[in-house]
Formats: C-alpha cells, structure tokens, sequence
C-alpha cells in the first residue's frame, strides 16, 4: 500500500478551528474582506484534509502549512530561524528531519549541507539566510523543488544552481539571500546524490 500524502491526511477540529483564527487575523488586518473572509471561513468548518485547509491560508502571512496531528501551524513556522554554523568542520542535515520556515548558515570554514530529500516540509517558501566565509553551502533537494538565489552576494565565491525556476504546485520555493563569500552555493537534483 502507498504511503499517504500528509497533507491528504483528515483534519480534525482543532485544526479547522487554528485555520478560523487566521482567517479572523487576517481580516482584522484588512488582508480579506467581510465576503472572503465569510467564505474562507465556511469553507474552513466544511474541510475534511489539511489540503484543504491550506489552501485557504496559502496566500496569508500566517498561512504556513497545517501539520497532520498539530492543532496548527507547525511551530517552526512562529520561532526564531535555525543557525546552523560551520566554523572548523562540516555540518550536515540529512534524513528525516523537520525544515523550518526559516534558517541562517554561516559557513565560515566548514562546509552545510542541506539534504531535503526525505525531511518534512509543512512551507510553501524556506527562506534561507547565507553569511558565508571560506566555506559551501549544499542543498540536495528533491523534486518539484526549486532554488531562488536571485539575492545572493557572491563576493569571490560561486553559484552552482542546478534547480533554479518556478516549483511545481505542489513543491518548495527555496529563497536563498545574503552572501556566499569565497566559497560556493550548490543547488543540486536529489537524483544526483542516489546510488
């Protein structure tokens, strides 16, 4: 039997009653008005996957994805960027791991590698921060995924992006900005990296 999407997964109460909150957030703010906000909220109470209720929030400040078994907003979504600092030696995520919205790398005399290949990511954009030395920086990334480094310094360092462009419906934007310093950024195919 196949592995069920996550986001395909029902959603409960809790989870419709989150995506309400933001919705009514988001109204306050004047970001929907009284006939959207109306509808989206209807909606909300009426759907039966996260998908679902995503989709409602995609395009809201608080609209990170909903997590199967959270009662909202997966938490990485609200707290502070992951660091993650190479000085003398290399560090690495791989496997499973949870990627939050946002993260800083500072390779500085060491190297990061970023392997999303079987991670979870509950965002739509991963905003990725580069304060680079002499070090690189490695995102493995699997597919439908794509590498925005439009923003991104180079200094005397390079770019090696493999997975720029638009990503698919139901992928990853991957926004990299800051500088890379003297080493480099390399965005590859996860396909590349299997045996």
């Amino acid at each position: 039997m196949d592995r069920i999407d996550p986001r395909d997964m029902r959603a409960g109460d809790p989870d419709r009653e989150h995506t309400a909150d933001i919705l009514r957030r988001a109204a306050g703010e004047g970001r929907l008005d009284i006939d959207e906000l109306e509808e989206r909220l209807e909606r909300a109470y009426q759907a039966k996957t996260y998908r679902e209720l995503e989709a409602l929030v995609a395009d809201l400040p608080d609209g990170a994805a909903l997590a199967p078994g959270s009662t909202g907003v997966v938490p990485a979504a609200r707290t502070e960027p992951l660091p993650l600092k190479a000085t003398m030696s290399d560090v690495e995520r791989t496997g499973s791991w949870s990627v939050p919205s946002r993260l800083h790398l500072s390779p500085a005399m060491g190297n990061i590698k970023l392997d999303f290949r079987h991670a979870t990511c509950p965002h739509r954009v991963v905003d990725i921060e580069v304060k680079g030395g002499t070090g690189n920086v490695v995102l493995i990334l699997p597919k439908g995924w794509a590498v925005d480094d439009d923003q991104l310094r180079t200094g005397w360092g390079s770019v090696k992006n493999k997975r720029a462009g638009t990503p698919a419906p139901d992928g990853v934007l991957v926004r990299v900005t800051g500088g890379i310093g003297m080493g480099s950024l390399v965005a590859r195919d996860a396909y590349f990296y299997e045996k």
